[in-house]
């Protein structure tokens, strides 16, 4: 467990703002990964356990099959309690490399730029790649991890600083989540 405060720096890394509604699937099976889907009752052992200065909220999950693909996410949402505006949602996908399942478009159609109020760029999350987005004017921070080309976690932080997106990545085990495949 990480001691950080909800105050505290967590260095390094930044995160992405970026859409919050799950994309649909759009099968291409010849992009698929062999093998079955983790189903989202095992994926939800990796939604994070934030440390005491974050409630955790309502959890969710589900697997999805989609023109003969099977795909599955799970989600939850968190508050910090010392300022209930600021919030943060974690979501975990295993799409088995179907093409255009949940977040891999966003991840494919990656944009380097910046200007004062947004910034989006790559870099590393938990050792994987990472795609990040920073919407400075409206204080939220988001990353969509690539993890072995099938699982995608994706961070979201309102009205929060990019430190937090550290806090919760210290939170989330990227290689437990690899393990599943």
């Amino acid at each position: 467990m990480c001691g950080c405060t909800d105050d505290s720096s967590a260095g390094g890394e930044t995160a992405t703002p970026v859409q919050t509604a799950v994309p649909t699937a759009q099968s291409s099976p010849q992009g698929s990964t062999g093998g079955e889907v983790v189903h989202y009752t095992a994926m939800m052992e990796y939604l994070p356990t934030m440390t005491s200065n974050w409630i955790t909220g309502e959890k969710d999950g589900a697997t999805m099959d989609y023109d003969g693909e099977s795909w599955s996410m799970v989600t939850a949402d968190y508050t910090l309690k010392s300022d209930e505006t600021v919030t943060g949602q974690v979501v975990i996908q295993d799409t088995r490399g179907i093409e255009g399942a949940g977040y891999y478009q966003m991840w494919t159609s990656q944009m380097t730029f910046e200007t004062p109020e947004m910034k989006m760029y790559t870099g590393t999350a938990g050792g994987y790649p990472a795609y990040f987005v920073e919407n400075r004017e409206d204080n939220e921070y988001s990353e969509i991890v690539s993890i072995d080309d099938r699982f995608f976690v994706y961070v979201l932080i309102e009205n929060g600083k990019p430190e937090y997106l550290t806090v919760f990545n210290n939170q989330i085990d990227f290689d437990g989540i690899a393990g599943l495949a």
